[in-house]
């Protein structure tokens, strides 16, 4: 068997946290989150003009023929979801082994690949940091003995790939460098958030995607809000 196979196999959910999925939501803006600051997991309503829906209905407009979809960041599915609506299968990546995930995704109709993972630009074992995360300056505690290896997009060899969505707070550049290879052979299309704060950028992946031949189709920015999320395509496609 590959090694790559052997050591990184998919997500295995139990059987009771699958259960909980209600197809009555399958379709619906509803879904299963751990609410900041309160007990438990919660049945969540964020409407039709959530960033999730809204970039993804903006990215199916340059989306030629949905194939195949990669969610990076997919914490509890809030974008996979929507990704299941249309393409055939979606790839999902996330080094947290969330249940709210089984709980929001019909995994059982085998449309849906989870791993528990990191990606990054090259293989590596590192400790996460600051609220669970990695980059940050200092070790969060609940994480200290707990190493991650990190994989590449690239090492995967997905193919038909036509979206790519990245949402890792700092390591979003790095994801892509890793996947450089699954960009140039498929060009898909790609969304990407960046955090800027005093004028700060937590990472350069427009910067880096424009020097593939990339541009950007579409930013998503609140009012006074420091998250930016970039709905990026190759160059010679049209988007006036």
């Amino acid at each position: 068997m590959d090694p790559l196979k052997r050591e990184l196999r998919p997500t295995h959910f139990k059987l009771a946290h699958k259960r909980i999925f209600d197809p009555v939501y399958q379709n619906t803006h509803t879904f299963y989150c751990s609410v900041k600051m309160q007990k438990g997991v919660q049945l969540i309503d964020y409407k039709a003009d959530n960033v999730h829906h809204i970039l993804y209905k903006k990215a199916l407009n340059f989306v030629k023929e949905p194939i195949n979809a990669v969610d990076v960041g997919c914490r509890d599915g809030e974008f996979t979801r929507y990704l299941t609506w249309n393409f055939k299968h979606v790839y999902c990546f996330d080094y947290r082994k969330r249940i709210q995930f089984a709980m929001n995704i019909d995994i059982n109709k085998n449309k849906v690949t989870h791993y528990t993972c990191a990606l990054g630009q090259h293989i590596a074992t590192e400790y996460a940091s600051g609220r669970g995360n990695f980059r940050s300056k200092e070790v969060d505690p609940r994480w200290i003995n707990k190493q991650q290896k990190i994989y590449t997009l690239d090492q995967f060899n997905l193919s038909d790939i036509n979206i790519i969505k990245v949402d890792v707070d700092g390591m979003d550049e790095e994801v892509l460098r890793g996947a450089e290879g699954t960009i140039s052979k498929y060009e898909p299309i790609i969304i990407v958030e960046e955090i800027e704060s005093q004028g700060i950028k937590n990472h350069d992946a427009v910067g880096y995607l424009t020097k593939l031949g990339y541009k950007v189709a579409y930013l998503h920015q609140k009012t006074n809000s420091i998250h930016k999320d970039y709905i990026m395509v190759p160059k010679h496609y049209n988007i006036a």
